[in-house]
């Protein structure tokens, strides 16, 4: 069968999503094309930080802006998806506590107080008595904390359903368990791809939104795109009588309260191929977190999970054309911020392929940036 459209996505998680959802409501016809299940992968983690992105960015580094421009046209979208689709994606607003439990840590929290701080204004320091008082069930080996108040988290997967029924809604075409396994191109122009199923899809324009697998699908085109698999673990409690009053983030990994009665601790940073399992290796790295609220540990699990972020050789999405190529676009790489990031990510890359023009945020983020380094 062949079928014909304006887009094709390539990659049916947040990112691949919010761009075909962006991209129908300007009026295109679009096609997603999901190997699997819509969602299933780095998109349905258990976590949903939407923390703005600090690490090692300065304030007006070009991540942390995007990151925290990502952050308000989230928290406006998110209401926004639930009035239309009547699902709820959790968002919580909720202070954190970034917490040190020795001198290395505490050493390494009064350097980065400085970068918090430019993210959000009302960031304090606080002693190891101050952050008990806001949160009682901290350890009393705590040694200090930087308190921000305000940030948020969500329910990625409830987010993920509510980004599916939007799409299908608009009138977005959904294939999912269909593999895209060849491009069909000539002279440099992508016209769309083969899919496992025998099918044609035929597209002005498609757009490589396939999470970690984006570097093996990019091969069909000679390109070397940096992106790989970042396995996360995560540990989910049942909450039973341990009621945290804040989100908790350490150098160790993050603790976070959910509304349904669980408390979410990860996430492992694991470099490994395309393996998914649950290993006691990767579950022995989240138990110092249990040194930071020791009450924890007579919760029961309730759930273990695992999944592959697509992360790059920088740290940051590759959001743009592919160098040299017409009709092929790369929206990948968001590593642990394809949630925070996913609402932007569509508007922009919507706006630029409606446009023909990129935005002053996404300049930084072209495929280009590794042109230096021989990966073209």
């Amino acid at each position: 069968m062949r079928e014909s459209f304006d887009i094709c996505v390539i990659g049916g998680g947040v990112i691949g999503l919010s761009i075909a959802i962006h991209a129908a409501q300007k009026g295109a016809k679009v096609v997603i094309v999901e190997k699997g299940n819509l969602g299933q992968e780095a998109s349905g983690g258990r976590a949903g930080l939407l923390t703005t992105v600090s690490e090692g960015s300065g304030e007006e580094h070009p991540y942390s802006k995007l990151s925290r421009e990502a952050l308000q046209y989230l928290l406006n979208w998110v209401p926004e998806l639930q009035s239309k689709t009547q699902i709820s994606s959790g968002l919580i607003q909720q202070d954190l506590l970034r917490l040190s439990i020795n001198q290395e840590e505490t050493v390494i929290l009064e350097d980065t107080f400085q970068l918090q701080s430019a993210a959000n204004p009302k960031t304090t320091l606080l002693s190891a008595e101050k952050a008990r008082e806001i949160e009682p069930l901290l350890s009393t080996n705590i040694q200090m904390a930087v308190h921000s108040p305000g940030e948020h988290h969500l329910d990625p997967v409830q987010f993920s359903h509510a980004l599916a029924k939007m799409a299908r809604k608009l009138g977005v075409t959904i294939k999912e368990h269909t593999e895209a396994i060849q491009l069909i191109q000539q002279n440099q122009r992508l016209y769309g791809i083969l899919t496992n199923h025998g099918d044609q899809i035929r597209a002005k324009t498609t757009i490589l939104a396939a999470g970690a697998w984006s570097g093996l699908l990019a091969r069909w085109a000679k390109l070397k795109l940096p992106v790989y698999p970042l396995k996360g673990q995560i540990m989910v409690l049942k909450q039973g009588d341990v009621d945290l009053n804040v989100m908790i983030n350490t150098s160790k990994g993050y603790i976070l309260s959910k509304p349904n009665g669980t408390v979410v601790l990860g996430a492992t940073n694991e470099r490994e191929k395309f393996n998914k399992a649950i290993t006691p290796k990767g579950l022995a790295q989240l138990l110092p977190l249990f040194d930071y609220v020791p009450e924890l540990k007579k919760c029961e699990i309730q759930e273990l999970w695992s999944g592959l972020r697509p992360a790059t050789s920088d740290g940051q999405p590759i959001i743009g054309v592919v160098p040299g190529w017409q009709g092929f676009y790369l929206a990948t790489g968001h590593t642990r911020h394809g949630v925070l990031l996913s609402g932007l990510t569509g508007h922009l890359v919507t706006e630029e392929l409606e446009n023909n023009k990129t935005s002053n945020l996404l300049k930084a983020f072209s495929f280009e940036r590794f042109a230096a380094v021989g990966m073209r």
